[in-house]
């Protein structure tokens, strides 16, 4: 694992930026993983201009590598991590919907095998949850030797109790930790005071399912980019940091 701590948001942003856009110019089929949440939003925005530009990037794909889909009179809808990569990143951006590819209901079990297939995942951008997850993988609830899999709202709900309830979107798909650790390169980035304390956990914990993010640690080639306050309360001497 590799530690970056920047000045800023705005530095931990750009590094992170660039780790992408450097995979993304490779010339040949690219496939990239985006995380939605708050934590990329700069990141996303810093990345739009560069990124417009179709021509220099028309062999790039994308991945979700989670997603809660609507049943019943709401089927049809999509998803909400759908809906807000178009909004924060993939309208703006002009990126085409058949180079987006997400889990469904129809695909989630095959959908390894349908990365495998392409290449694998190039690079993945994720995010910390301020329980320890990573992608929808939750605590007591991450089976830690699946690949993507279906999880039952009800079965993730009772062991965490302080998550919404959506009887609409009874059925989380992710990507799991086995699906992770076939990523070329994964990128996490973590940012503010507020998820200072589950970095310290991830990083200093042993591997439980308890914090299921303590298992990327196995991950070849892990970068962690984080922020002054995000890092403000790691002992900087337990890490290699570049």
């Amino acid at each position: 694992m590799k530690l970056i701590i920047e000045d800023s948001k705005e530095k931990m942003s750009e590094s992170a930026m660039q780790i992408l856009l450097g995979t993304m110019m490779q010339d040949k089929r690219v496939n990239i993983s985006l995380t939605a949440g708050r934590s990329p939003e700069l990141l996303y925005k810093m990345m739009i201009p560069y990124v417009k530009d179709q021509a220099k990037f028309a062999d790039v794909q994308y991945y979700l590598f989670d997603e809660a889909p609507y049943i019943g009179k709401t089927a049809k809808e999509d998803g909400e991590n759908w809906k807000e990569m178009q909004k924060v990143f993939f309208e703006p951006a002009n990126i085409p919907a058949d180079r987006v590819h997400i889990t469904t209901m129809d695909n989630w079990e095959t959908f390894d095998e349908q990365i495998r297939n392409a290449g694998e995942i190039d690079a993945m951008l994720i995010g910390l949850g301020f329980d320890g997850h990573f992608c929808s993988n939750c605590p007591r609830c991450t089976p830690m030797d699946s690949y993507t899999y279906a999880l039952e709202r009800k079965i993730k709900n009772a062991v965490n109790p302080a998550y919404a309830d959506k009887p609409q979107q009874p059925v989380t798909l992710t990507m799991g930790p086995k699906s992770l650790m076939r990523v070329k390169h994964l990128v996490m980035i973590v940012t503010g005071k507020e998820k200072a304390e589950i970095l310290k956990q991830m990083l200093d914990s042993p591997i439980t399912d308890e914090l299921p993010a303590t298992i990327l640690k196995l991950h070849p080639n892990f970068t962690v980019i984080c922020d002054q306050d995000a890092a403000s309360l790691l002992d900087l001497n337990n890490y290699k940091r570049l």
